[in-house]
């Protein structure tokens, strides 16, 4: 598979390594494709190479280790139903749990890569109460009585079918895009800028169970899909929340984590992302506002073909083949017992 896929930017000293993983899924029968999956789904994200060196990166390109993590991955997905579930998902509980995890702004860094968003002022008592109650709920199990109901899934469910929408529909999206320094090589990862202007001792205590979870799901099942996290507008006594922070969050992921004061901020942003994609409250030109969809850019918008009082739908999204090769971007989800199943925009040729 590697001969296939010249431009993943994988080291020489490591094509081995890629080599033996990518035969190994294979002889493991995990690269198969999923019985949930739909006939026209594209595997983008859940077993193409590029998703294949995230897990390989995420373990030293140790190809045994790579394969332990992406059996594990593959097992959890499926005893969780959630190819299912991504399909059949409540886009009124997608849309809440977009809340409360980074969002991706429809914007892009100076390299490409998407840039989510995270107002840590809206992780408060009452929303993290509303993700306790998902945290407790019995798991759902789809059936295929052939009826579709409004799935209600636990906490770990939903967090996951959310982080899907990254690495099956954002992510291949921002790889299409040949506005970038490097367009050969996939898009794999993101930027995360968190606004912690308005972060209390209390509050900070109380997202440690949050913290653990969502770390533990991050680290498992999507790996390097990070490359950097901003915490912008630090308290002065951030560092003292910080030590007991870190003990719940995967040391990899606390090692990309770069605290700015106020006074660093913008210079700092400013060496990764264009003036025009950075936040207002943080000194750019972007009008961001917490809970928005995604406002996306002018190129973006043109290879959708999306005019600009057009934006992309809320809930899950996802790419399909068409019978010519031309890939489909498709609104799923389901409003109460109505499944949805519509195209938002075509791309005019295979393999654009």
């Amino acid at each position: 598979m590697a001969a296939d896929q010249p431009n993943l930017g994988i080291p020489p000293e490591h094509e081995a390594s890629f080599k033996a993983f990518t035969q190994s899924t294979k002889e493991n029968g995990v690269l198969n494709r999923p019985e949930s999956l739909e006939s026209r789904d594209l595997c983008d994200g859940l077993s193409d190479p590029p998703t294949l060196l995230r897990f390989l990166v995420a373990r030293q390109y140790n190809p045994d280790g790579a394969l332990k993590q992406f059996i594990e991955a593959c097992q959890f997905r499926e005893e969780k139903h959630i190819l299912r579930l991504y399909d059949l998902v409540d886009i009124a509980d997608f849309e809440q749990a977009r809340q409360i995890y980074p969002q991706w702004t429809g914007r892009r860094d100076k390299k490409g890569l998407p840039i989510c968003m995270l107002d840590l002022e809206y992780l408060d008592k009452a929303a993290l109460a509303r993700w306790e109650t998902t945290r407790k709920n019995s798991p759902w199990i789809y059936s295929q009585s052939g009826k579709v109901e409004s799935p209600k899934p636990d906490m770990l469910q939903l967090a996951s079918v959310y982080h899907d929408s990254l690495i099956r529909f954002i992510l291949p999206l921002c790889s299409k895009m040949t506005d970038r320094p490097t367009p050969l090589f996939p898009v794999t990862n993101s930027i995360y800028v968190v606004d912690a202007s308005n972060l209390g001792l209390k509050q900070a205590w109380g997202l440690r169970f949050f913290a653990q979870e969502i770390s533990w799901l991050l680290s498992t099942c999507y790996p390097e899909t990070i490359q950097r996290v901003f915490v912008c507008n630090a308290p002065s006594y951030y560092a003292t929340m910080w030590k007991y922070l870190k003990g719940w969050v995967d040391p990899h992921t606390a090692e990309k984590i770069v605290v700015l004061l106020n006074s660093e901020v913008l210079p700092i942003l400013r060496e990764y992302i264009d003036d025009a994609n950075i936040p207002t409250k943080f000194g750019g030109q972007f009008q961001f506002t917490h809970g928005m969809l995604p406002d996306l850019d002018d190129n973006l918008r043109q290879l959708l073909n999306l005019d600009a009082s057009k934006s992309l739908p809320p809930g899950p999204l996802k790419w399909i083949q068409e019978s010519d090769g031309r890939r489909t971007a498709l609104a799923v989800g389901s409003n109460g017992d109505s499944e949805r199943n519509d195209k938002i925009a075509t791309l005019d040729r295979f393999g654009q």
